[in-house]
């Protein structure tokens, strides 16, 4: 699974979701900005937050 397949699925998850990006945020156990920083391609999550990233988004069946 690439960076840009688990960025697309929180992408999807985010506009998707009810949820506002600080409740996201929440769930994903990072900061507000932080988020948007990654929706929006600013910043990408080092490999190990990814891994994380991924296992929430395939509970949640994004990916």
């Amino acid at each position: 699974m690439t960076t840009d397949e688990v960025m697309d699925a929180l992408g999807r998850y985010a506009k998707d979701s009810k949820e506002s990006d600080r409740e996201t945020a929440a769930k994903l156990g990072i900061r507000r900005s932080l988020l948007g920083d990654w929706l929006r391609g600013k910043t990408q999550p080092a490999k190990s937050t990814l891994a994380q990233l991924a296992g929430f988004l395939k509970r949640v069946g994004y990916l």
